[in-house]
């Protein structure tokens, strides 16, 4: 069941919390403690499915305030009982910041800007063709889904001034060899 969505005001925009087997969870990081979910509702990041779902949520919350604490947090009821090594110690501290962690570049902006620097390393013109393909790629898709855009605009802006500085030294080496 669709909880909440996290609004504009998030790095997070549009992804859902669902409820579903006694445990909340955050769309694409994973599990969610509900004073975790009241902490955002607090901050103004999310938006409620619908009304009376913040209460609910509070009653959930109290009802995991009694339960053990495991890893640095508490843990929600369909947690508790665990026995899993996970439950217990760094692996679910791990966990836990897994789920509140910021969101990342997409990947095909990183790959961008890696071919940027290999370019540096092989200047081979045809690597920040490419490298400005892909750049420009991901800054579009880090756009679109409200990501960070710096790694993705530095290799648009590294591939794009490689790009133009080759194509204008090949024209040079072309003129002078015509000339000569």
């Amino acid at each position: 069941m669709i909880v909440a969505r996290f609004t504009s005001a998030s790095g997070w925009a549009g992804r859902s919390i669902t409820y579903d087997n006694e445990r909340f969870a955050l769309e694409g990081y994973g599990p969610l403690a509900a004073q975790d979910v009241l902490r955002y509702d607090q901050q103004g990041q999310i938006a409620w499915e619908y009304d009376g779902l913040r209460a609910w949520v509070g009653q959930v919350a109290a009802g995991a305030a009694g339960a053990p604490v495991v890893g640095g947090f508490q843990a929600q009821s369909g947690f508790a009982g665990t026995t899993s090594p996970l439950a217990y110690g760094y692996a679910a501290d791990a966990r836990y910041f897994a789920v509140n962690r910021p969101p990342s570049p997409p990947g095909i902006a990183v790959a961008g800007f890696v071919l940027a620097i290999a370019g540096f390393i092989f200047p081979v013109l045809v690597l920040w063709w490419v490298g400005l393909a892909l750049s420009w790629s991901g800054y579009a898709q880090a756009v679109r889904e409200q990501l960070p855009t710096g790694l993705a605009l530095a290799g648009l802006i590294v591939n794009a001034v490689m790009t133009a500085s080759s194509v204008l030294f090949l024209l040079v080496v072309i003129i002078l060899m015509a000339a000569g």
